[in-house]
């Protein structure tokens, strides 16, 4: 008897050391006031429809999306608001709604409206339910709604039919209710509802009969006397598990095929709980039950063979259930397991949430490792590890004890080890440990002895190094080891000592580090060192080399090499701190990659291959599962990274620090411990995520539904319900948030949105955010929409969109369009009449312009006739008149001898009037001559030297004889007696005659004729004036710019006979100009005129002096003389004979 117990306490034993090893694959997230959870006492724990977490405080009601809360409280302000903060219970009723008990009752929260309604009796009215006193609420796999009524039973309500049937207790009916005093409700895979009663009687509702079928009286016989309030849960195998809420008395398993139960509770044999206060019972989805007790944590019942895990809290163990006292549990429908606490928040936990097992030190457990920063790993025949730390010795793990034995440094015993910091482990073909330490040399450990290995300075034959860094035996049982600083040793086994390959000797190493060792298929060993890669070929027993070469990107991409690695593909694996490298033995080359190309991080560590031949290298940035596919070594790679989210002992790893066991499992240390699972473990998270809308602000401020926004709603109901939106043209600066309702890693799920109509690539979302912002939006219809894939890669087929309309200004709807099209119509309309209009008259003045060019094309062709005929005339004329000239000379040269002869008085007077008039007949024909000349431009200058003062006397006294017979006074007066210089005395002659001559013809009788001389000095110009002035009949104002045009002839009286050809103050103005003088006109209607000629002139000095830059015959002159006063106009006048000029 005494044997039997020993075994049974020493299998109780080994079993519960087992149990508490499996508790380091059950690692929680937390959820707590650090969050923002409105109170880290948690009552009761829902999921929605939708997929949000719903989570009752004893301070207010919690929604929660995987980022952030939104919290619901009380408020005295509104009556829309939850009664009270104090949540006991959060369940599911008709028409999507909400039932959120409080210790005020019920308050039903409408998912749309986002309030909260009171009226418990008339909602439970409508489902022919007569009064509010409700205990709970259960839906069944059909979607009907079970009532629990504190008094009447049960009442089952039918969406599909809206009816409504009643479960009660009929005293002469063994099959309806055994009472009315109900405590809950559960349903099993086939639809059927056990019932519990306060007495602790449980029966089975039958679903197709609507009767009771079998009653358990197990706990009424048990406890006849006590009131429970009696709670029930049914797994997976539709057995029944009772507990009764508020008493200490464990729960009690139904096996409802059987008929047989187990009370199990802190005295059990099989399936012992820590605790026997049980809150709640839940089955997860690998059968294990579940179980929440006060001050015990989690219960882990495994039905098969009832032996229980305890899922308890440690300090400083953040992935550790949050506390011990567990007031809830709930499996949501992806078989997370969510663990409300009684003061600190909530934990749940999914394998596929934190995946990787973590095996570290924590101070409150004595079976955990006893130092976390772990640098190497060695695996013994047994399965066992051996676990070298940073400074904590050497560990041994017994697996199956759950053990750790610690062999650490003692300077006083011999057989310890020689220095705590362990580099390096390796078990040799006879199974003894080898053991690299820093600066305490190599040692080897029997398992019973450890040999020390240390460098002597006097020995050559000794270890080369105390850092070694590397140990390796390879396929001929030669053990080589790497050392930091002395290069690479051979160990003699026979001879107990070492050969040293040291840098740069003959056949040797270049480098003294030695970071990595490995044997490839072939036989040669890789040596991994500071500077590059030496190969010890097996066939020559020659080192060959590979570096990093600048210009070949097939060469080793650094030659800082940390570790190297043969796997199954015969590639091998080479890593650094500046990527990846993988040499090709059969092309002889490197392929490269980086952070760029998917890995974690530059600096990779260690190399690892799985059963599945994926690739596990650790980084300083996590782990990174690589995938390789492709055929001819022509390999393509895919990386899977993982970091702390996922479990991982830290986010950097250590050096050496992998191993792969013979059962094929990968073990990663670094600075907080290691972590060791298999690839199968590491499953990939098929849960697509559902996307919605969680929020919805313009200008920085959250809409909600209902609310009035400038005069108007803009949310009916919840943004998560909401399909379009419409906005005022004011309201087009909104921000929309939005989240992946994923909760095995939200914080790597992918986001994705765009608003078509304005953007139409999709945008990534930024995860702490998840929120589109747009400002300054166009009025139009747009459609924004936002999908998400999980922590995998898997996308959501579903989407959440929103239609967004915004309304343009009053100015831009349509009916002020309308005006706009109308106002342009029409004006169009009136731009083409008036357009017809104008095409009209431009017709008309075009047929007039056609006319009247027709006609001034004839007009212009007559005028061009009559000029022809005019140049005819003129040449006819100057023809006729150079005739002239012969015959004239010849009558003017006789007279002017015979004047000079003759004596008679009378006789001389009638030959100076043939003579006169021959003159006057010779100045007609050389005008006409010279008017012909400045028709062709032939007019020229042809002065001589002269005293142009008397030249103008005498021309002017030649007229004095017309003076006395018109009896017109004639004055000629000149402020210089003498004025010698160059000039045309022909042209000066015509231009006085014509001047004249005019005078003398519009002058009346008795008028007056004057020419007046004067020297003008106008800065370096010397002009000379000439005035001729008369008392005449004047010239216009309007006329006085004509007169000087060919053919003008001015209107006058009919007494001046003879009238001119319109041809003489043309020719004297041409004259004038040639030699660069003026002429001006001053007169007065019926007052006279007076004709001003300005000439250029230069003394005879002047003309004669040399200058290098005066022209021939130059008129400019410069004369030391000063500005003469003008002449008084004459006011009185005088009495002359008019004598007609053509009368002889």
């Amino acid at each position: 008897m005494r044997s039997k117990i020993l075994v049974t306490l020493l299998t109780c034993f080994v079993l519960l050391k087992t149990v508490q090893a499996q508790n380091n694959q059950y690692q929680f997230s937390q959820l707590n006031i650090n969050q923002s959870l409105s109170n880290n006492q948690i009552t009761s724990i829902y999921k929605d429809n939708k997929g949000f977490m719903w989570f009752g405080t004893m301070a207010g009601l919690n929604r929660y999306d995987g980022y952030k809360f939104k919290i619901f409280k009380h408020s005295n302000l509104s009556t829309s608001s939850l009664d009270d903060d104090n949540i006991s219970n959060i369940m599911e009723g008709p028409n999507q709604k909400l039932w959120i008990k409080t210790r005020n009752g019920f308050n039903i929260y409408d998912l749309q409206s986002e309030h909260f309604s009171h009226n418990i009796k008339k909602t439970l009215a409508a489902f022919s339910i007569p009064d509010s006193l409700i205990s709970t609420i259960k839906k069944d796999r059909n979607g009907n709604f079970w009532f629990v009524h504190s008094s009447y039973g049960i009442y089952c309500y039918q969406p599909k039919t809206h009816q409504t049937k009643h479960f009660t207790h009929l005293p002469n009916d063994s099959t309806s209710l055994y009472s009315n005093t109900i405590t809950d409700i559960a349903e099993d895979a086939k639809g059927n509802f056990w019932v519990a009663h306060h007495n602790g009687i449980v029966e089975k509702l039958d679903a197709r009969t609507n009767k009771i079928t079998s009653r358990i009286y197990t706990l009424n016989h048990l406890y006849p006397q006590e009131r429970f309030t009696t709670m029930l849960a049914v797994d997976a195998q539709d057995d029944l598990w009772v507990y009764m809420s508020g008493n200490a008395l464990g729960t009690f398993y139904f096996n409802t095929k059987t008929k047989a139960y187990k009370h199990i509770d802190k005295n059990s044999i099989h399936g012992k709980l820590n605790s026997n206060i049980v809150y709640n019972i839940v089955q997860d989805n690998k059968g294990l039950v579940w179980i929440s007790t006060d001050h015990g944590g989690i219960n882990l019942l495994d039905k098969k063979t009832f032996s229980t895990t305890y899922i308890t809290h440690r300090a400083a163990d953040d992935k550790s259930i949050a506390q011990n006292s567990i007031t809830t549990l709930y499996k949501d429908n992806t078989g997370i397991i969510w663990a409300g606490t009684y003061k600190r928040g909530i934990s749940y936990y999914h394998e596929n949430i934190i995946k990787f097992p973590l095996y570290q030190h924590h101070p409150a457990d004595p079976n955990s490792l006893g130092y976390d920063d772990v640098n190497k790993f060695a695996e013994d025949a047994k399965g066992n590890l051996w676990i070298g730390t940073n400074g904590g010795g050497l560990f041994y793990l017994d697996r199956k004890k759950n053990a750790y034995q610690l062999y650490k440094h003692n300077a006083k015993d011999a057989n310890s080890l020689s220095n705590d910091v362990i580099v390096s482990l390796w078990i040799d073909y006879e199974q003894k440990l080898w053991i690299g330490t820093y600066f305490g040399g190599l040692d080897c450990f029997d398992g019973k002895k450890f040999t020390h290995y240390k460098h002597d300075e006097a020995d050559p034959n000794s270890i080369s190094d105390d850092r070694v860094w590397e140990i390796m035996e390879d396929s001929q049982n030669r053990l080589w080891v790497g050392t930091l600083a002395g290069g690479l040793n051979l160990f003699n086994r026979q001879k107990n000592n070492f050969y040293r390959y040291l840098p740069y000797r003959p056949n040797s190493v270049h480098s003294a580090y030695i970071s990595a060792l490995t044997e490839d298929r072939q036989g040669n060993i890789w040596i991994g060192t500071s500077d590059g890669i030496e190969v010890l070929e097996k066939k020559s027993n020659q080192f060959i080399r590979y570096r990093h070469e600048e210009k070949n990107s097939k060469s080793l991409i650094n030659n800082n090499i940390i570790a190297i690695y043969k796997d199954s593909r015969n590639l091998i694996w080479v890593t650094t701190q500046e990527g990846l490298s993988i040499f090709n033995p059969r092309t002889k080359e490197f392929n490269n990659y980086l952070k760029e190309d998917g890995l974690p991080d530059n600096a990779v560590l260690e190399v690892l291959e799985d059963n599945r031949n994926h690739i596990w290298l650790s980084t300083k940035n996590g782990l990174s599962d690589i995938s390789l596919s492709g055929l001819n070594n022509n390999y393509k790679l895919a990386f899977k990274n993982y970091d702390e989210t996922d479990g991982l002992q830290g986010k950097e790893f250590n050096e050496n620090a992998a191993l792969k066991t013979r059962k094929g499992e990968l073990i990663f240390g670094g600075g907080n411990g290691f972590n060791l699972f298999t690839s199968e473990q590491i499953k990939s998270n098929t849960n697509k995520p559902a996307v919605f809308l969680t929020d919805f602000q313009i200008f920085n401020q959250n809409v909600q539904a209902g609310e009035q926004v400038e005069g108007h709603v803009i949310l009916s109901k919840s943004i998560t319900d909401t399909k379009a939106i419409t906005l005022n043209y004011r309201d087009n600066v909104f921000s929309i948030e939005f989240a992946a309702l994923n909760f095995f890693d939200p914080k790597k799920v992918q986001l994705l949105y765009k608003l078509e109509g304005f953007n139409e690539s999709w945008l990534k979302a930024d995860n702490n955010i998840r929120r589109a912002n747009y400002t300054n939006l166009y009025p139009g219809t747009y459609t924004f929409r936002v999908k998400a894939a999980n922590a995998d890669g898997i996308w959501s087929n579903k989407e959440a969109a929103l239609t967004i309309k915004i309304l343009p200004p009053w100015w831009g709807t349509s009916y002020a369009f309308f005006t706009y099209i109308f106002l342009v119509l029409s004006g169009l309309y009136l731009i083409r009449k008036r357009g017809i209009r104008k095409i009209k008259t431009q017709f008309a003045l075009e047929q007039e312009r056609k006319e009247a060019r027709t006609t001034l094309a004839y007009e212009r062709q007559e005028a061009k006739r009559m000029h022809d005929l005019d140049l005819m005339k003129i040449k006819f004329f100057t023809n006729v008149s150079h005739e002239f000239r012969t015959p004239i000379a010849l009558i003017m040269a006789p007279i002017d001898k015979i004047l000079s002869t003759i004596q008679s008085a009378e006789q001389q007077l009638q030959l100076q009037m043939v003579n006169r008039n021959a003159r006057r007949l010779l100045n007609l024909v050389n005008q006409l001559m010279d008017f012909r000349k400045m028709e062709v431009n032939e007019l020229q200058l042809h002065p001589k030297r002269g005293d142009l003062v008397e030249f103008i006397r005498e021309v002017s006294y030649s007229f004095t004889d017309i003076a006395d017979k018109k009896s017109i006074g004639f004055i000629f007066d000149t402020s210089l007696e003498q004025l010698e210089t160059d000039f045309d005395h022909d042209k000066i002659e015509r231009i006085l005659f014509n001047l004249l001559s005019n005078a003398f013809k519009f002058t009346p009788e008795h008028g007056h004729v004057s020419v007046m001389i004067d020297l003008k000095i106008l800065g370096e110009k010397n002009l000379l004036e000439i005035k001729i002035q008369d008392t005449g009949i004047g010239i216009s104002p309007e006329k006085q710019d004509k007169i000087f045009e060919r053919f003008f002839q001015n209107e006058t009286p009919g007494s001046i006979v003879n009238q001119g050809s319109g041809i003489g103050l043309s020719i004297v103005k041409e004259f004038i100009k040639l030699q660069n003088g003026e002429i001006k006109v001053e007169s007065e209607e019926n007052e006279g005129s007076c004709f001003t000629i300005l000439l250029p002139m230069k003394t005879v000095s002047e003309v004669d002096a040399p200058e290098a830059d005066a022209k021939p015959q130059s008129l400019i002159l410069k004369v030391n003389s000063t500005v003469l006063p003008e002449p008084k106009n004459f006011h009185k006048k005088q009495t002359v004979l008019l004598i007609e000029d053509n009368h002889d």
